[in-house]
């Protein structure tokens, strides 16, 4: 496997455990397939592929009587529509390699939140005020960014260190501005430096990010029932 791949899925199900653990869900990782132990926290699947050999029967198997659930297929190759589920969406997970460690400012603009008035104020604007809750801010391995237009957030993104990659994530920016994934790098390598940056995107969110300099190295499908 891609090494670079590999890199962006661990991040993955390390985002996974964290939020799991943050809203007192437990987990496992069996066979290649880390799961929920109880419903996971909102806009999070229930299910995620860690290794390529997963098939839709061990899926299947371990989902067996939710109802209601979510499959992140971290490598694509599954078709899950026999077992009533949809396809949410499609990504393309996303890779920069590391630049060399040093001591970084954050661009003008950027810096992390730190209290829970701020971070009532980002996740207002992102949909996530449930999932992304204040004991993240005293959590060093998390930086959640924001960048401000005069007194007001106008753009931001959570940064996660993991093991040997930042996992860069929950990347938005409101109605009339726009993320600049070049600059946005630059904050990762301030806040953790010397990594790699990883992640997945779609649509105009995975262009920019090309554009701003990360590499395509996989792709994803998230399925829902």
């Amino acid at each position: 496997m891609d090494p670079r791949l590999r890199a962006a899925v661990d991040a993955s199900v390390g985002w996974y455990e964290d939020l799991c653990t943050l809203h007192g869900v437990g987990s496992t990782l069996v066979d290649g397939l880390w799961s929920a132990l109880s419903p996971p926290p909102p806009l999070h699947s229930d299910a995620v592929v860690v290794e390529p050999a997963v098939d839709a029967g061990l899926v299947r198997a371990r989902l067996q009587g939710r109802e209601h659930c979510g499959v992140k297929d971290s490598f694509a190759t599954m078709d899950l529509t026999g077992d009533g589920m949809r396809l949410l969406f499609a990504a393309t997970w996303i890779h920069r390699a590391a630049r060399p460690a040093g001591r970084r400012d954050l661009p003008a603009g950027w810096a992390a939140v730190t209290g829970a008035d701020e971070l009532a104020a980002w996740t207002g604007q992102h949909d996530t005020s449930d999932v992304l809750l204040p004991p993240l801010l005293q959590r060093a391995h998390f930086r959640i960014l924001a960048r401000r237009s005069g007194d007001r957030i106008v753009a931001g993104a959570v940064a996660r260190l993991g093991s040997g990659a930042v996992d860069v994530s929950n990347v938005y920016a409101v109605p009339g501005h726009r993320v600049d994934w070049a600059e946005l790098a630059e904050v990762a390598d301030a806040c953790f430096p010397g990594r790699p940056l990883v992640g997945y995107e779609r649509g105009d969110a995975l262009a920019a990010a090309l554009d701003g300099g990360f590499e395509p190295v996989g792709e994803l499908r998230v399925w829902v029932r």
